[in-house]
């Protein structure tokens, strides 16, 4: 939305900005001038410490101090220097602060952050910070306003004719909000099932939303469950209800991959972790990769800029990764509002360029009032009930910022799952693997308890969320597919990924004594457990021209296999996407836009299971059979094809149309636009390991969620661990480490973040900034 928000008022400044005589040339030297500085001495006022940075030859800032509060000023400095436009926005969104610098088109964002109660939450999660994590956040937060002081701000603000706000404490503490808000699950489920009850029959209905299905693994096992829970009975758990569904999830939801071995399972007799969360593809990065000297542990990994802390890596003792748990934690429920306690109080927007809007936000015990004028409530009985938001993320016991210092600090197992108490969202499933040989995965958040009626009555206490320490089989792996089976007692409604979790079984499988090349080459893997499963059915189709049967010949030959290299993925792609359009846009008739995204599991069962009424299409005198309609997909497919690529299927490469857009707020903007915009061709899908999820409703196969890291920890020699993440380190578009990495994240290739040297002896290329007292 934030991106959506900036464009149109860009391109107008732009326009306006470049018509001036002499302007490009100012653009021009004030972006050559806010460039990061990377070598030299900066004396800063009022500074007592010294750090050091040295940035590397893939642009990680390896971060020493005299003491932790000058590391934890130097990480705010660099953060500030390399990305803090994107600070800024980010912390706008939370606050709902947009409008004051891109004016009317960010009133809607503001007003529904405000609603949600985002800045007050902040203030929770900044009151609930431990001394020792509050002292970093202040050393943090003195380092970004240092560089702040120094002037040369960002390019975008030279655009956008502003400077910057100086950092507070409870921006940082916001940040975790941005991202809770982002991972959100569960955020449009309510309003899917208000929707869809009105267009479809209940069959329908159970057909389209998918339960998760039988042969769907779980990331936790039975026999590793079972011993835990087999004294919780029946009586002390809430009856099931509709709430307690399990789902498929809707392709179009946010993912990630996480896998961890014990030694026995690996060539070195010590454990692997792989870790590589999905998220949308942007320019720069959401991660910003570091190294923090600190006087406890050394700890690398992935930071958030904005934020003090490393929230996905190793210290000295062990390395962790997440991936979204898909359990919902977010209800938009109907109450009579004669029955309510609301209280209410008035905000006001500033609107740069327009009027204040004076917002009235209306609050009650279970949490905030949607307003219709804000939010889409059309589904909803607006007009005689209240639509009340309940979230985890609003949770006044939020400590995920000092959970997250706690994490950094832990020195195994036990202290691991002890620093995950008291997070709250966004839920997530994590992994860890320790130098002591130890493995394990634990569930840190809150997950609601629910009547039969919907109703939250509690939470999972934390002693009994799904959780394991070294399992039988000696390895746990997750793709946002559904956390436990029957052996866990407590409902688990959600919405859950399908097939990557069987992949990465199958693939763990398939070598008994795993390293880190083949971690990586998991991670790259780009064949789809989906295409494999109605391969058979597929190519039962029965295309009528000559395109489609040169198409279906290719398919029939085909292995799932979605290389970038080949037209076999454009092909099937295609296919699937007309083929979805047909199954379903008949029943839901002018309401068919609004769902047409990848839905895999669904397709499956139409194709293969017991839903095949659905390849009917109703609006015809005739009963299509599953075999025609996939047919006339194949042929409508291919003729968009040859529109788009000619005739010669030979020539067409799936890659060449699966491009990985990373994308600025800028991109698209006249003029402008390229400078901030980076693209690298990728293989994959939606359903593969290396994912690249497109948008069925774009028009085309560019890919807008993927991979933001990859990472495989090595516990036989932590600093042979190897990391990648793209477009580049950098937020400066004119800095060579704005966009050099992402050719290399497309090929898989990785780096290493090591501990073993000093300042003194930094590797070849390495460029040297010293902060100290001016």
């Amino acid at each position: 939305m934030v991106k959506w928000i900036v464009r149109g008022v860009i391109a107008l400044v732009v326009v306006a900005l470049l018509t001036g005589l002499g302007a490009a040339g100012w653009l021009g030297w004030r972006f050559q001038s806010s460039r990061p500085q990377t070598e030299g001495r900066v004396g800063i006022e009022g500074y007592d410490g010294r750090a050091t940075i040295v940035r590397d030859e893939n642009g990680t800032a390896h971060i020493f101090g005299e003491r932790d509060a000058d590391v934890y000023f130097a990480l705010g400095y660099t953060h500030a220097d390399e990305r803090f436009f994107q600070m800024d926005l980010a912390r706008r969104f939370v606050h709902g602060r947009l409008a004051e610098l891109f004016g009317e088109r960010a009133i809607r964002s503001d007003a529904q952050s405000r609603i949600k109660g985002f800045p007050q939450a902040a203030e929770a999660v900044l009151a609930n910070l431990s001394p020792q994590a509050r002292a970093a956040t202040e050393a943090y937060v003195a380092g970004v306003n240092a560089r702040l002081a120094r002037g040369r701000p960002a390019p975008e603000y030279a655009i956008l004719r502003t400077e910057p706000e100086p950092w507070r404490m409870v921006d940082s503490a916001g940040l975790t909000l941005y991202l809770a808000d982002s991972l959100a699950a569960g955020a449009g489920d309510d309003v899917e099932r208000a929707s869809l009850a009105d267009l479809l029959t209940p069959q329908q209905f159970e057909q389209f939303r998918a339960q998760y299905p039988d042969w769907g693994p779980t990331t936790l096992k039975d026999e590793d469950l079972a011993p835990r829970f087999s004294e919780i009975t029946e009586e002390v758990l809430p009856p099931p209800g509709d709430e307690s569904e399990a789902l498929s999830q809707p392709d179009n939801l946010p993912g990630s991959n996480a896998w961890v071995v014990d030694g026995s399972r690996t060539a070195s007799g010590a454990p692997l972790l792989a870790n590589d969360p999905h998220l949308a593809l942007a320019a720069p990065s959401i991660w910003y990769m570091v190294r923090l000297e600190l006087e406890a542990t050394p700890v690398v990994g992935a930071s958030t800029p904005g934020t003090p802390f490393i929230i996905l890596g190793r210290n000295a003792h062990g390395a962790w990764g997440f991936t979204n748990t898909g359990f919902d934690v977010i209800d938009w429920v109907e109450r009579d509002p004669a029955g309510l306690n609301i209280t209410e109080r008035t905000e006001t927007i500033r609107v740069k360029g327009g009027e204040d809007v004076e917002l009235t936000v209306w609050e009650t015990a279970e949490g905030p009032i949607l307003d219709p004028a804000w939010f889409s409530l059309e589904a909803f009985d607006t007009e005689n009930k209240a639509v009340v938001l309940r979230w985890t993320v609003t949770d006044p016991g939020n400590d995920v910022a000092d959970a997250t210092y706690r994490i950094m600090h832990s020195t195994g197992w036990d202290s691991f799952v002890e620093a995950t108490r008291g997070w709250t969202a966004p839920m997530q499933n994590m992994h860890y693997a320790g130098v002591d040989g130890t493995i394990g995965y634990s569930t840190a958040g809150l997950l609601p308890i629910r009547d039969r009626d919907g109703n939250w009555t509690g939470f999972i206490p934390f002693e009994d969320l799904p959780r394991v320490r070294n399992p039988q089989g000696g390895a746990i792996a997750s793709g946002n597919n559904l956390v436990a089976g029957e052996a866990y007692p407590y409902p688990l409604p959600g919405s859950y990924g399908i097939y990557r979790a069987p992949r990465i079984e199958e693939l763990l499988d398939a070598n008994p004594a795993h390293d880190a090349a083949s971690f990586n080459a998991m991670q790259m893997d780009v064949t789809s457990a989906f295409a494999r499963r109605i391969h058979t059915a597929l190519i039962g189709a029965d295309p009528e021209t000559q395109l489609g049967l040169e198409a279906l010949a290719r398919i029939e030959r085909w292995d799932g296999t979605l290389s970038g290299d080949g037209p076999e993925g454009l092909i099937f792609s295609a296919w699937i996407k007309a083929l979805t359009a047909a199954v379903y846009s008949d029943e839901l008739g002018p309401e068919f836009e609004r769902f047409f995204y990848p839905r895999r599991l669904f397709i499956e069962r139409v194709l293969t299971g017991d839903a095949s009424a659905w390849c009917d299409d109703i609006r015809t005198g005739e009963v299509e059979s599953c075999a025609v309609i996939a047919g006339l997909a194949l042929d409508s497919a291919m003729a968009e094809l040859e529109l788009t690529h000619g005739d010669d299927i030979d020539a067409w490469r799936w890659a060449d149309s699966h491009r990985a857009l990373f994308d600025h707020p800028f991109t698209g903007v006249p003029v402008i636009g390229d400078w901030f915009t980076v693209e690298t061709p990728v293989g994959g899908d939606g359903s593969t390991l290396n994912v690249g999820h497109f948008s069925y409703r774009s028009g085309d196969y560019t890919v807008y969620h993927g991979p933001s890291l990859r990472a495989v920890y090595d516990l036989s020699d932590l600093d042979a661990s190897r990391f990648m993440h793209a477009p580049g380190q950098s937020g400066h578009p004119w800095s060579k480490r704005y966009r050099d990495l992402a050719p290399r994240w497309a090929q898989g290739d990785s780096y290493e973040i090591r501990t073993d040297w000093t300042p003194d002896a930094a590797p070849e290329n390495s460029r040297v900034l010293v902060l100290e007292g001016g």
